[in-house]
């Protein structure tokens, strides 16, 4: 499920040589093939995390067993919080929309667009539109009508948040609010 969160992972396949990775921010919900005996270790890294990922990569790939402490140590020298571009996604989550939010930091279209794109390669709308349709998904087992829920969070009518809902977690809201293991997944710390 998209959390607006990228995560450097260490995927050890079965009778295969580990391998790092930094995941990309996906645009849906996605399946992760693994096959049994494969192993996944993951660190999530914050929205507004700066990744040098070739050196951070290269280093961990050169002793792919590294432990725990050794990755973080890695973690530390390779990843920095951008204070801008933190306050930058927490004001388009806070506010109804991206017009709002640019008023609120007080730049003009083209600094945010800039800001975002080339720090996290997606524009202001992906991450409003992200956060509102993951505050909208952690307010389904409340038992809200579907069309309620759908003013409350910003969304046009019904028919709009569904279409979003679905377009980010690959499920309608009433398919997603009878699946418990989803909605916890979607309770997880991340964006929003």
């Amino acid at each position: 499920m998209p959390d607006g969160c990228r995560d450097l992972i260490l995927s050890c396949p079965s009778g295969a040589r580990p391998v790092w990775f930094v995941s990309d921010l996906p645009t849906g919900a996605y399946t992760v093939r693994s096959e049994a005996g494969d192993r996944f270790v993951g660190f999530r890294l914050r929205p507004a995390a700066c990744i040098a990922e070739a050196p951070l990569l290269a280093a961990l790939q050169a002793r792919p067993e590294r432990d725990e402490t050794e990755a973080l140590a890695l973690i530390a020298e390779h990843v920095r919080l951008d204070t801008r571009l933190d306050e930058a996604l927490q004001a388009l989550a806070a506010a109804d929309g991206v017009l709002p939010a640019r008023r609120q930091l007080g730049v003009g279209e083209r600094t945010l667009e800039r800001l975002l794109q080339s720090a996290t390669g997606r524009p202001p709308r992906y991450w409003h539109g992200l956060a509102r349709a993951r505050r909208a998904a952690r307010a389904l087992p409340e038992g809200v009508p579907l069309a309620d829920l759908a003013g409350q969070h910003g969304y046009a009518d019904q028919a709009h948040m569904t279409r979003e809902l679905r377009g980010w977690f690959g499920l309608t809201p009433a398919a997603l609010r009878r699946r418990a293991d989803l909605l916890a997944v979607l309770a997880e710390p991340g964006y929003a």
